[in-house]
C-alpha cells in the first residue's frame, strides 16, 4: 500500500516525501552502537583466543558449551548487523505525509506500520539537524502530541520525520495548518466579523492604554 491510501477521502495532501536514502543508511552505520559492538566484539575475540590458547586439549567438551554461550553473548554485534543489514528495507517501507487534517507516517523491516496524528493532537513542533544532516543539507522535524511516564520521568511521544530535504517547508508548513486549525475551531470562518481586533494583531497591556 502507499501512504496516500491511508488517508481519508475528504483529506487533501500538503506534503508527502521519504528519507534521503545516503543519509538514512549513513545514520543506522555510523551510530554510537557501532562503537559499543566493535567493543564488545574486540572483548570477546580476545576471550575466545585465550580459551583456544589455553584450553587445547579440552575443547572437543567446552566447544559445546563456550560457543553457544558466546554467540548469546555476541548479542550487541548481532542486533548492530542487523540494523545495517535490514537498513534499505526500513528504508522502503518509510514514508511521510502531511494533509490538511493530520500527519502521517509509515515504517517497518517486515511489517508496514501506519502513525497518524491529528493537528488538534500536536503540542509541539521543533527541528533538529545532526552532523550528518548538515553535510547532505537535510533534516529531521519532530512532532510531539503527548509524553508517556517511563522510569527515567516523562517521555515525549508524537511522529518524527526523519532525514528529509525540505525540512524547514514541512516545519513550517506544519506550525501554520496547525494554527489555522486551531483559529478556525476556536473562530469558525462563518462568525467572523470583517474587522476582527484579536486575531493576527500586536498585544496591547491594558495599562499602557491608560
Amino acid at each position: 500500500m502507499k501512504i496516500e491510501d491511508y488517508k481519508n477521502d475528504d483529506e487533501v495532501i500538503l506534503w508527502r516525501g521519504k528519507p534521503n536514502k545516503n543519509v538514512y543508511i549513513k545514520e543506522r552505520i555510523f551510530t554510537p552502537l557501532a562503537i559499543f559492538a566493535l567493543i564488545w566484539l574486540i572483548f570477546d575475540v580476545g576471550f575466545l583466543a585465550i580459551i583456544f590458547t589455553n584450553m587445547a586439549g579440552e575443547l572437543d567438551f567446552f566447544k559445546y558449551i563456550i560457543i553457544p554461550f558466546m554467540l548469546l553473548h555476541l548479542m550487541p554485534v548481532w542486533v548492530y548487523l542487523g540494523r545495517v543489514i535490514f537498513s534499505v528495507r526500513s528504508y522502503n517501507n518509510t514514508n511521510y505525509m502531511v494533509t490538511d487534517k493530520a500527519i502521517y507516517a509509515t515504517s517497518g523491516i517486515f511489517t508496514v506500520n501506519c502513525q497518524r496524528k491529528t493537528f488538534q493532537e500536536v503540542t509541539n513542533v521543533s527541528f533538529h539537524q545532526g552532523i550528518i544532516d548538515k553535510t547532505h543539507n537535510v533534516g529531521d522535524v519532530f512532532i510531539q502530541t503527548g509524553t508517556v511516564s517511563t522510569k527515567n520521568g516523562m517521555k515525549p511521544v508524537g511522529i518524527d520525520i526523519i532525514d528529509i530535504e525540505d525540512f524547514l517547508k514541512v516545519y513550517k508548513l506544519i506550525n501554520k495548518t496547525g494554527t489555522d486549525i486551531f483559529s478556525d475551531t476556536m473562530y469558525p470562518n462563518d462568525l467572523r466579523p470583517n474587522t476582527n481586533h484579536g486575531y493576527k494583531t500586536e498585544y496591547i497591556n491594558d495599562e499602557e492604554e491608560d
